[in-house]
């Protein structure tokens, strides 16, 4: 595929630095492409059911939105701390391809191109507060992240495009597999077949995962009421909400708020 367009559509920075994580287990999943470093102590991360990898002292390691994030934290053996920065970023190919979608990329950063991903992070860290800025050196992480993606074997079906970016704008309210395969122009069978051939995984399984890589980071980054986050994502039950996100998680929401860490 040529690429003629390329949109970032979120984007956030953060810095952590925390004592005493050593040993700190945390699966997660989130709606955004994550590239992670840890400057000061280390991860070892599984990514769905792939293999553990281990980031050492100064590594990257790279999440797509949706996967599952089975990450376990080591301190400094020295200080006892744990000093990390991380990027999400939402990032749209040609105006209707999220790039992991299109793109497979390593857990862990290969070591060839981490001076220059430091290099970035460090200017983009230093220039945050400058929109301009700050957009300039996203551009150029893509850069890399194209650099060392491998491209998926898929079949471009807009129609099953549609239905995305349908979930994504609506996953708010109820939707019904009607309404999905009618957006799609095909049966509900047919959509089934298809969606999952494309996506691995049902419409409304991908929906649900959805909208709990939604809730997930509200808990992290605000004091709504679980209530209202599981609400506000599109769970009128509060009770199979946190259900759901216990199945996928392994922890309560409450639970995952307190021990909120990358």
């Amino acid at each position: 595929m040529e690429i003629q367009n390329i949109q970032i559509k979120f984007e956030r920075c953060t810095l952590f630095q925390r004592k005493d994580m050593e040993g700190l287990h945390h699966i997660k999943s989130l709606p955004w492409l994550s590239v992670v470093q840890s400057m000061e102590g280390s991860y070892d991360i599984k990514i769905d059911q792939g293999s553990l990898c281990k980031t050492g002292e100064g590594g990257f390691f790279i999440a797509a939105s949706q996967v599952t994030q089975d990450i376990m934290h080591h301190s400094n053996a020295q200080t006892r701390m744990m000093h990390d920065r991380w990027i999400f970023l939402d990032i749209v190919i040609n105006k209707k391809h999220r790039i992991d979608h299109l793109f497979d990329f390593p857990t862990i950063l290969p070591e060839s191109e981490r001076e220059e991903m430091n290099a970035l992070f460090n200017e983009l860290f230093a220039k945050q507060d400058d929109l301009c800025e700050r957009m300039s050196v996203y551009y150029r992480i893509v850069k890399v992240l194209l650099r060392i993606g491998i491209p998926k074997k898929m079949v471009e079906n807009d129609d099953l495009l549609k239905v995305i970016n349908f979930l994504h704008h609506n996953y708010m309210r109820q939707i019904e597999v009607s309404e999905l395969a009618a957006v799609a122009r095909m049966s509900e069978s047919n959509l089934y077949v298809c969606f999952r051939n494309q996506f691995g995984t049902s419409p409304i399984a991908y929906l649900n995962h959805y909208r709990l890589t939604l809730a997930s980071d509200m808990l992290k980054q605000t004091e709504r009421p679980i209530a209202t986050i599981a609400e506000q994502v599109g769970f009128t039950d509060p009770l199979y909400f946190s259900k759901l996100f216990h199945k996928t998680f392994q922890v309560s929401p409450r639970q995952y708020r307190r021990d909120a860490a990358y």
